[in-house]
């Protein structure tokens, strides 16, 4: 038989159900309630940097990021000395309004902070080599990074790639972790800002041992939780994103495609090779859903068309980095790796060029949102508003934006960083 609706005196409708029948019938979703929300915290709400550039451990020396810095300068000056040059590679289509911005923003860049993630590198672009050499380079590589802390030289993100767990390295590979993470630490901890990629994962077990492993390091030396990326380059890996995820809770920061050694086990020929090929996009867009909510950011690979050689030949490399890295943007995947120096021009040039281009409509359409405005033809939800704050975040963290634009436009930098959940005074991971 069919209730009828309960009116009250006022005219207004009694629910049918009680607050007691409501709350006895959705009291087993409590512990479904607080599973997502540990499982799925959200964006860490720090600067992600919009690149990790690999050096093998030979080559680390308390200088580096001045070395490689300088390199660029000395690139960018030689192969395009002015604004328009530039774009004409870097940027793509129709860049002429914006060429003058993107040049003072590169060389800006390469002067102040060249360099956003340093990873010491003593996988396959170190290889194999004596023990006595391997461990003398993991050693003396983290002494390099101790100085340039100590100099003020070292990125806000940093850290190392050892071998992978795979049997006929995996000795090699904790040893040197094992030197790298106790001359780090030394008598006062590491600096911060330390990372740690684990290469070549093809098992969920791989994952959870190595952590283990770090956290046996971490209470032997008395240093805090290391953060770990993970190099998704095998079909088994992206098979099991999902497992590889959740293997690591509290401790995995990030997810990093290895485009090469993912291509070649599918059996695409080295020609087409590359980060924007279906396959390599197909795993980057598993890794994204993976990792959606969870707080670990995904990064795109890398290019190895490197610009070096003939003006010709810098230019064919910068254009097509350029390339891969608004095509990236374009997919949500707002950091890649670098392997050169050279790649820093057309890295922080397409950088410039993506939020240059899209900060005039992001501006109108946050400061509207902000002050619950409807204009124009587009009509912004929530979600949509913090990925526009996302846009303006990362273009106040590349000094394209301050706060004298930030109020012409309607908005402050609370504003924004509340709606893109973002802690005040948040620096990188």
């Amino acid at each position: 038989m069919q209730a009828r609706p309960q009116i009250r005196p006022d005219g207004a409708v009694v629910p049918t159900l009680s607050a007691g029948t409501t709350a006895a019938l959705t009291a087993t979703l409590g512990r479904i309630d607080a599973e997502l929300a540990a499982r799925h915290p959200g964006d860490p709400g720090t600067r992600q940097p919009v690149h990790t550039c690999y050096v093998p451990a030979d080559r680390v020396h308390p200088d580096i990021v001045g070395e490689w810095g300088r390199a660029a300068r000395e690139t960018l000056t030689r192969h395009a000395p002015d604004p328009d040059t530039l774009a004409l590679v870097t940027l793509g289509g129709s860049a002429a309004a914006l060429a003058a911005d993107v040049y003072a923003h590169v060389s800006r860049t390469l002067a102040a902070e060249p360099v956003q993630d340093l990873r010491v590198d003593l996988e396959d672009g170190y290889g194999i080599r004596a023990d006595s050499a391997e461990d003398a380079d993991a050693v003396a590589a983290a002494r390099a990074l101790r100085s340039a802390a100590a100099a003020g030289t070292l990125p806000a993100c940093y850290g190392l790639r050892p071998k992978s767990l795979d049997a006929a390295v995996r000795t090699r590979g904790l040893r040197s972790l094992d030197l790298f993470l106790t001359t780090l630490a030394g008598d006062d901890g590491p600096p911060p800002g330390l990372v740690v990629t684990l290469p070549k994962v093809s098992a969920p077990e791989q994952v959870v041992v190595f952590c283990d492993v770090l956290t046996a390091l971490e209470h032997q030396l008395g240093i805090g939780p290391v953060a770990l990326e993970i190099q998704v380059e095998t079909p088994a890996a992206v098979m099991g994103l999902p497992a590889l995820v959740a293997a690591a809770p509290g401790r995995l920061t990030g997810l990093h495609v290895g485009t090469y050694d993912y291509s070649a086990a599918l059996g695409i020929s080295a020609a087409d090779q590359a980060s924007d090929h279906p396959a390599v996009e197909l795993a980057t867009a598993l890794m994204q859903l993976a990792a959606a909510g969870t707080g670990v950011r995904v990064a795109d690979g890398s290019s190895n068309l490197l610009p070096v050689g003939t003006a010709a030949d810098v230019h064919a490399g910068w254009r097509r980095h350029g390339e891969l890295v608004r095509r990236a943007w374009s997919r949500g995947l707002y950091q890649g790796w670098d392997l050169h120096p050279a790649q820093l021009v057309s890295r922080h040039a397409a950088v410039a060029g993506c939020l240059l281009r899209g900060l005039p409509d992001a501006l109108r359409r946050l400061a509207d949102y902000a002050a619950a405005r409807a204009s124009g033809s587009v009509a912004d939800e929530p979600a949509t508003a913090r990925a526009l704050a996302g846009h303006v975040l990362r273009a106040l963290d590349a000094h394209l934006l301050d706060d004298t634009r930030l109020r012409t436009a309607g908005l402050d930098r609370a504003t924004v960083s509340r709606l893109g959940g973002r802690p005040p005074g948040a620096r990188p991971r």
